[in-house]
């Protein structure tokens, strides 16, 4: 695989980024898009409904392809992969999380979590033990065995990060991964996300609405109308509130409150 610009471990780059989808009309889900999400970092995407940040998080996961512009992963050009390529790329490089969990009713949580590295033809056994290590650091080791009717919503998601972290990748991305979960287990899905990012370096994006998910990360991106409007740091504000009120700030006024710390 031919190597781009923006090359590093768990680099995410994106260059003039532009998605169409026609539906009785054209609508621009991204318009001219650039963003980068270094190496390490926790980042949160915001924006209302329709803003293009779950189309941002496709792009970058190679499940959409951009009609103008790059998605540069790890070092690697999305655009330049064949579909078979693609699919081996993300399997082994990009951890995906999603809002549904999408394990598979008839495998047990074990098997779910071990599914992308058993797929891709490497070592089973090691991978259960991988799977072993990251249950027991997620609390639901005792789980291992059942399948995903007899999990809570909280359980299922643990099972999903695991899944998404077994074949060890450089990027992690989340679609609104504490949608589906009460408050408190939501907040404890946000505190995993952060310590993983903190203890392995790996580098992960978090699409969400709430400001209580957005004020755990390390940056904040805002995208309007398929564009990135501004962004700012998460750290100066004390909680979920303060940091609501700022992108609300942000939203109506444009970038001039980007880099403002809580009041």
């Amino acid at each position: 695989m031919a190597r781009s610009g923006g090359s590093g471990a768990g680099c995410v780059r994106v260059e003039g980024a532009t998605k169409r989808f026609r539906q009785g009309t054209t609508v621009e889900a991204l318009r001219d898009a650039t963003i980068e999400f270094a190496p390490g970092g926790f980042t949160a995407v915001m924006g209302a409904s329709g803003s293009g940040k779950s189309t941002l998080l496709h792009a970058v996961a190679g499940l959409t392809r951009l009609d103008e512009g790059k998605a540069i992963v790890d070092g690697i050009d999305l655009s330049a992969l064949s579909d078979r390529a693609l699919t081996v790329f993300r399997r082994r490089r990009i951890g995906l999380v999603f809002q549904a969990f999408n394990l598979i009713p008839s495998l047990t949580a074990e098997q779910n979590a071990t599914l992308p590295v058993v797929v891709d033809g490497r070592d089973e056994d090691e991978a259960r033990e991988r799977v072993a290590r990251m249950f027991e650091r997620l609390g639901i080791a005792h789980r291992r065995d059942h399948r995903p009717d007899a999990l809570s919503g909280g359980e299922q998601q643990r099972v999903a990060i695991a899944r998404a972290l077994v074949a060890d990748p450089a990027v992690v991305l989340a679609d609104e991964p504490t949608g589906s979960l009460d408050s408190v287990t939501g907040q404890a899905i946000c505190r995993i996300l952060k310590e993983l990012c903190a203890e392995s370096g790996r580098t992960i994006v978090v699409v969400t609405h709430e400001p209580a998910v957005a004020v755990w990360a390390d940056r904040v991106v805002v995208l309007r109308d398929g564009r990135v409007l501004a962004e700012f740091p998460a750290a100066p504000f004390a909680d979920a509130h303060a940091l609501a009120a700022h992108y609300q700030d942000v939203v109506a006024t444009g970038p001039a409150l980007a880099g403002g710390a809580a009041s």
